[in-house]
């Protein structure tokens, strides 16, 4: 059994933890007492992480500096640390060597006579710790001022210390075999005494069982000596890449988070070449991105286009946002750290690995981006061809129509982080599901996460479904506008899309399984290494759409090539049979979040933040006990709140609040239903408005009527065509009526268009179990509009609608069309011509309704045309001809009962 003696000079300690190339260092500068506390939990915790592998040798080395004096407790300290670290390791395979500045102290050491097996230990150690005059002397300039004194100007000594250290292989022959044991201070011979050599305390220890003292300093010399060859190409690829991103500094305003992160790496590099020390894998990856980022600086010193600057940008953000995430690794100031263990190392490559493909990643996106301008006309073509819905994006005109908004500052944040980290990190899942009830706020939540996502440059698209446009319920429209908006985020795809198209231009119009293979899978196989894998498209209120077979067409292509996309998506609904069946068959493929199964206390603690902002109006009126009132009324439903806080606060009508505020207070619910309390909220403001007291009852019957036609309206729509719909004569007497039903009707103060407030107000009103004597019926009324859409267009309708000088000029070449459209196409007669057969199929085939169907198919078919053309929406003019059909086909035994 090996014995080595550890030897020490005290008493300012500077700590070095060595593992193959692997550096922890942290100055200690309060005595051997604090080196005993800081050292232990760092050494061992870097050996407990390696320990799998017993073949590794470690060396730890204890830097001390002479004081002006002696302390007696040294030797108890040094032995306390080094029994505390062989009795947390069973058997450790390192070499303890201390009195390390670096060779100088070997030199100046007082070795007592058959400790050469230290001298050797100290060698060795300092041959690891000063591996390369290249790389590390550059490190010792710029920490010179932190070390101790005695080393201030040894970065001049390295080639000698080299010699010394070849001389010194002799001493690896001549191994101690005394046992662990602290010594008295004794006297050194005087051939190896120094000029200020002053008394040291000897440590002596065992080395490990079944190893040989020589020959693990054998084969750490060994491994030094291979890497001091290649110091020298190191040195040179990390210089390459120092200098390369030191030029991105200068970049344009679009790589402004380049330069930030260009910026965080040249910061973090004195660590970063050290660590990555005998990995060739680190110089490799230094090499590369050396190249890339000269490439960038060189290359690419304007902006790029507009058409897939999100996705540019959002790349440079990611490169940004690991830069940061290894900063905060490595640790900063004086009080840096290297990596401790190798868990971190792998992490770190990890995201070098991954800023090396970002850079790729933005490279072939600039690059692209560039030679795309010459062809925007092409590209805006073959795009136009697929008949995107745009109003279905999340910021769209329409959604300030049915005022869409994000959560109030402070609410929905529990929610909203687990969103954020399911992007940001690098879970399984590239399906995030958020199922709830009616009212719980999933609209308010994914426009939340929709704009974040924006900010981010993340947000590949959107599409938000609702009852309230008929085009952003249709099923056959997402994907097309899903691809659509891709392609202007990501150049790459773009190119890939429009190779599509333009090879099967009518791809738009194919069944939803073809447009998702065609338009999103191949192309985004295709260039799977091109765009950043943390885009998400949020798809929101799949139960909103009309046809729930094509619902389930689409989720059934999301989990089965989910995984295999470089995007994610995230998709909101209630939990309907057709979607909540796919998604339990599926779990293994999504992520999921039930909003209605959150703990209530959190919600409602949202809700009491939203109540408190909206009603701060009312000042002392509400007080604590009115406020949980509202709260404990509200439960899980934020519409519930939304719509409270609408009625009690109205916006023009003269009302008094405190009284509505104590009436709503005063209500009760019916014990037991599932829409107890949101029903009984309704029911409280439709009273109000329907049967106030001092109403005449020709003011009642304007509310009905236009609550009723905006019920049944395909799409938001302005008081003019209300009033058309309705049969009311005077705008005024719209929006008297209007303002009754605030509460649960929409009005756009920027847009002027009225749409329902939220999607549980209809299923209300239409179910008579629910809404009671307020029922609206869907055979007495539907009719009714479709009749007034028939006397619209038999009375604007004519030939050639826009007066246009020459029926032979191609409409894109009128001048002026726009203009010309908006001037002699009514607001009313749009909306009939667009949605006159829409109404029609939800009626009984009556007299009324007969003919004036009659009378449109005889008289004013081709005007319609006219409009439909004008407006550019024929396609959808021969969709409501074939749903005549079939509905007349249905209804055929009715109206032959009806005509006989």
């Amino acid at each position: 059994m090996e014995t080595l003696i550890v030897r020490l000079e005290e008493h300012e300690a500077r700590v070095a933890l060595c593992c193959l190339g692997e550096f922890v260092m942290s100055k200690i500068k309060h005595g051997l007492d604090e080196v005993t506390r800081y050292l232990i939990p760092t050494v061992v915790n870097k050996l407990e992480t390696l320990y799998a592998n017993p073949n590794k040798t470690f060396v730890v080395g204890l830097e001390a500096q002479r004081g002006e004096e002696l302390r007696e407790r040294t030797s108890r300290d040094c032995v306390s640390l080094f029994a505390q670290l062989q009795s947390q390791r069973h058997r450790i395979h390192f070499v303890l060597a201390v009195n390390l500045l670096p060779v100088q102290a070997a030199r100046k050491a007082t070795l007592r006579r058959g400790s050469d097996s230290i001298r050797s230990a100290s060698q060795a150690a300092a041959s690891v710790l000063l591996d390369g005059r290249n790389t590390f002397s550059k490190r010792n300039k710029r920490l010179a001022t932190s070390f101790p004194s005695t080393i201030t100007n040894k970065h001049k000594m390295w080639s000698k210390r080299k010699r010394s250290l070849d001389s010194d292989d002799n001493h690896l022959r001549r191994p101690s075999s005394r046992p662990f044991t602290s010594a008295s201070p004794q006297p050194a011979p005087e051939s190896h005494a120094s000029v200020d050599s002053q008394p040291t305390n000897d440590i002596h220890m065992e080395a490990p069982d079944g190893q040989d003292t020589t020959s693990a300093l054998d084969e750490l010399r060994s491994q030094t000596n291979v890497l001091a060859g290649k110091s020298g190409a190191k040195s040179k690829a990390w210089k390459g890449l120092r200098e390369s991103l030191t030029s991105l500094r200068g970049s344009p305003v679009m790589f402004g988070p380049i330069a930030s992160a260009a910026n965080v790496l040249l910061d973090c590099f004195d660590t970063i070449e050290v660590a990555a020390r005998n990995k060739k894998d680190y110089e490799d990856l230094a090499t590369e991105l050396g190249e890339l980022s000269r490439s960038l600086a060189r290359d690419y010193k304007e902006p790029a286009s507009s058409s897939g600057a999100s996705c540019v940008i959002g790349i440079a953000n990611e490169i940004e946002r690991e830069a940061k995430e290894i900063e905060k690794k490595i640790g900063r100031g004086t009080g840096r750290q290297m990596i401790a263990t190798k868990a971190d190392e792998e992490d770190l490559m990890r995201r070098y690995r991954r800023i090396q493909r970002l850079f790729r990643q933005l490279q072939t996106n600039l690059s692209m981006s560039i030679s795309n301008n010459t062809d925007e006309l092409v590209v805006d073509a073959r795009l136009a061809k697929l008949k995107s819905e745009m109003q279905a994006t999340y910021n769209s005109k329409l959604s300030a129509s049915t005022n869409r908004r994000t959560c109030t500052e402070g609410t929905r944040t529990q929610v909203l982080s687990e969103l954020k980290d399911w992007v940001l990190g690098v879970g399984p899942h590239a399906v995030y599901w958020m199922s709830g009830m009616a009212g719980t706020g999933k609209t308010t939540i994914a426009c939340t996460f929709a704009t974040w996502l924006e900010q981010e440059e993340l947000l590949a698209a959107s599409f938000f479904c609702t009852r309230t446009s008929a085009d952003c319920r249709d099923v056959t429209r997402i994907i097309p506008t899903v691809a659509y908006q891709l392609a202007r985020y990501s150049i790459p795809f773009q190119s890939a899309l429009c190779e599509v198209i333009g090879k099967d231009p009518d791809i738009g119009s194919k069944d939803i399984k073809t447009q998702f293979k065609r338009l999103l899978i191949g192309p985004l196989q295709k260039l799977k290494n091109d765009i950043l894998n943390k885009v998400v498209v949020v798809i929101d209120a799949l139960d909103e759409c009309d046809d729930q077979t094509g619902v389930g067409t689409i989720l059934d292509m999301l989990f089965k090539n989910g995984s295999r996309l470089p995007v994610k998506f995230f998709v909101t609904s209630r939990p309907e049979v057709e979607i909540y069946s796919r998604m339990k068959d599926n779990a293994e493929f999504r992520a999921a979040i039930y909003l209605h199964d959150i703990e209530k206390s959190l919600v409602q603690a949202d809700i009491g933040l939203y109540l408190s902002e909206e009603l701060k109006f009312l000042g002392s009126d509400l007080d604590a006990n009115d406020l949980q009132g509202l709260i404990k009324r509200s439960g899980a439903l934020f519409i519930y709140a939304a719509t409270l806080v609408r009625y009690i606060r109205p916006a023009t009508r003269k009302a008094n609040s405190k009284q509505r505020l104590r009436s709503v207070l005063g209500m009760t619910a019916d014990a037991g239903g599932e829409n107890s309390q949101i029903d009984a909220l309704y029911m409280a403001v439709l009273k109000s408005a329907l049967d106030e007291e001092g109403l005449e009852e020709s003011e009642k019957e304007d509310v009905r009527a236009v609550l009723h036609t905006v019920l049944f309206s395909q799409e938001p729509v302005p008081a003019e065509t209300i009033a058309e719909l309705s049969g009311i004569e005077g705008s005024d007497r719209v929006e008297s009526a209007l303002n009754a039903l605030r509460s649960v009707l929409h009005h756009s103060e920027t847009t002027g268009l009225v749409s329902t407030l939220h999607a549980s107000f209809p299923d209300f009103m239409f179910s008579k179990a629910r809404s009671g004597l307020y029922h609206c019926d869907i055979a007495v009324h539907g009719p009714t509009v479709a009749h007034r859409c028939f006397m619209v267009m038999q009375t604007q309708l004519r030939f050639n609608i826009c007066d246009l000088p020459d029926s032979f000029v191609p409409d894109d070449e009128v001048e002026d069309l726009e203009d010309q459209i908006k001037s002699n196409i009514s607001s009313p007669l749009l909306y009939a011509c667009r949605y006159w057969a829409n109404h029609l199929t939800m009626s009984a085939p009556l007299s009324d309704v007969l003919a004036g169907l009659s009378e449109f198919l005889s008289n004013r078919l081709l005007f319609w045309m006219e409009v439909m053309s004008l407006k550019k929406e024929l396609l959808a003019g021969v969709e409501g001809l074939l749903r005549i059909k079939r509905w007349l086909t249905i209804t055929r035994g009715q109206l032959l009962c009806h005509l006989g």
